[in-house]
């Protein structure tokens, strides 16, 4: 694949609320357009500062924590792409679960 569209890894739509953690803050964000790969997740959330480090959560049949990086915003507020910056053995296990569970359960990939 080429072009704008290029992704280094399949995304699957994400419909469970995603924890951040960052800065002194905890938000939670609950959007059905929200979406996850091996690599990073893509929030609906425009107001995430570039460059920030985030502790993320997720919650599925095992819960999901990563340490991971705000990379970029959408245009006009459409959302912030979060890369995953180091997984351990257990933590890419929980996230290879979480998104066998999303796909088992037919949610498309986005």
């Amino acid at each position: 694949m080429e072009g704008c569209c290029a992704r280094r890894f399949p995304r699957t739509l994400l419909d469970k609320p995603v924890e951040l953690e960052f800065g002194g803050r905890m938000i939670r964000i609950e959007h059905a357009a929200n979406n996850v790969s091996v690599g990073g997740l893509f929030v609906r959330r425009s107001d995430l500062p570039i460059g920030a480090r985030v502790r993320i959560r997720i919650v599925g049949r095992r819960v999901f924590e990563a340490e991971g990086q705000i990379r970029d915003r959408e245009p006009r507020g459409a959302g912030a792409g979060i890369r995953f910056t180091s997984l351990s053995r257990l933590e890419r296990e929980a996230l290879d679960d979480l998104i066998e569970d999303l796909t088992l359960r037919g949610l498309p990939t986005a």
